[in-house]
């Protein structure tokens, strides 16, 4: 009788299923290795490739919550949310977290706009400041937490909670903590969404000195946050008549300040070396007109001075009249940036114009005082403020500013200018 045999071909195609087969369900087989013949003796699946990645399953939240039973780890990709998530509660009850988002990109970042709140001083603790600032082309991705020590001045920290950023236009919020260890500029320099920013705050040191400028590379100095003769319960950032202040002659320190004897009553008697700033926000009391016995002599030279504070500096205790050096220094701007306030309008009334320099400093646009007379000329068009320093000529240096630029310039000393002192 002639036995069967078995074909070639069918003996190999048996022969490598049951190899599989082997492979597949030997118990000491602990890994499956794809892509390589080595597998990590430490991962049960050991995936090995230079050109490709592994997908996990795409879904939407939708989708997710509808998984029955969850495993606790179990991974999947939310197209919806954009980022990988993790169940990190039980299958009964699911807690999906993001675990890789898709990082966020800006197209700009508004550095110099930056809205600050609330106030800083030495040795206090920092309660309610927080800066924002806006931002454009935001791609709606996510960003992570930032906490940013300052340098400056050291203590304090910004910290900007994690979050995604609009679509399009939007802003951060930064919660500046901690207690400052001295006055002066503290800073916080980050990168957010592939744009960079430095926030520059004011640390107060004595009362008075929240506000300041830098008058050199580097060189931060503190000035009085008012006018002479202004209100100071006011806030000195939002233009308002109670900012204007008194009219000082160059070199003088008057013991009162004339009105125009129409809007009110002159209480000076002859001469008269300042005149009185508004005493209210109306025409009434706008105080434009002449000062009766403006005076027509000049204070003596060194009435002033750079070098020193003299007897006749009507700025108080730690304060001066600031040099023409100093006060150049707002003229600068890429010292101090400048930001233009306000409608400048010329009206005796118009009280809403001036200039911030940098974060820390306001003046306004208070006008001036004409040698003839006394009265009022320029207000809400343009401001001077008088310095220390005097020129061969017989002239006095002054900062002027109208909406189109800022200059140091000379002038009379029978002007009648503002003044804002600046820490000795």
């Amino acid at each position: 009788m002639k036995k069967n045999a078995v074909k070639p071909q069918l003996a190999m195609s048996l022969l490598a299923l049951l190899l599989l087969l082997f492979l597949t369900t030997h118990p000491l087989l602990a890994q499956n290795i794809i892509g390589g013949s080595m597998g990590d003796p430490s991962a049960v699946l050991d995936l090995r490739s230079s050109n490709k990645g592994l997908l996990l399953p795409r879904m939407t939240s939708e989708d997710r919550s509808a998984i029955a039973n969850p495993a606790e780890g179990l991974l999947i990709y939310n197209i919806s949310l954009g980022c990988v998530e993790i169940n990190l509660g039980s299958s009964s009850s699911p807690d999906w977290v993001c675990m890789l988002a898709l990082s966020g990109r800006l197209g700009s970042l508004d550095c110099e706009g930056v809205v600050y709140d609330g106030s800083l001083a030495a040795g206090e603790e920092a309660n309610g400041v927080s800066a924002t600032l806006s931002y454009t082309g935001g791609s709606g991705g996510f960003y992570n937490v930032q906490m940013i020590p300052s340098t400056g001045v050291t203590g304090l920290t910004a910290t900007l909670a994690g979050g995604s950023f609009t679509t399009g236009s939007g802003s951060l919020v930064f919660y500046i903590t901690g207690t400052p260890l001295g006055s002066g500029i503290a800073s916080f320099s980050f990168s957010i969404g592939g744009q960079s920013c430095t926030l520059s705050m004011v640390v107060g040191g004595a009362a008075n000195s929240n506000c300041g400028a830098y008058i050199a590379t580097g060189v931060w100095k503190q000035f009085m946050c008012y006018n002479l003769g202004a209100i100071t319960t006011a806030d000195p950032f939002v233009p308002s008549w109670e900012l204007i202040g008194n009219y000082y002659q160059w070199g003088r320190n008057p013991s009162c300040f004339g009105r125009d004897g129409i809007d009110g009553a002159n209480p000076c008697s002859s001469p008269v070396y300042g005149a009185a700033g508004p005493w209210g926000n109306m025409m009434a009391n706008d105080n434009e007109g002449a000062i009766t016995g403006w005076n027509t002599m000049a204070a003596p030279n060194d009435a002033w001075m750079d070098d020193s504070k003299t007897a006749n500096d009507p700025c108080p205790a730690g304060f001066r009249v600031p040099t023409a050096s100093q006060l150049g220094a707002l003229a600068d701007d890429t010292l101090n940036s400048r930001t233009l306030v306000g409608t400048w309008a010329f009206e005796s009334t118009n009280y809403s114009n001036g200039y911030r320099f940098g974060q820390s400093l306001f003046i306004p646009a208070a006008g001036t005082r004409n040698t003839s007379d006394g009265s009022l000329y320029g207000r809400g068009f343009g401001g001077s403020y008088w310095s220390s320093s005097e020129e061969s000529s017989g002239s006095r240096y002054n900062l002027l500013f109208v909406s189109g630029g800022v200059i140091v310039g000379v002038s009379d000393p029978i002007h009648g200018y503002s003044l804002r002192c600046i820490a000795e």
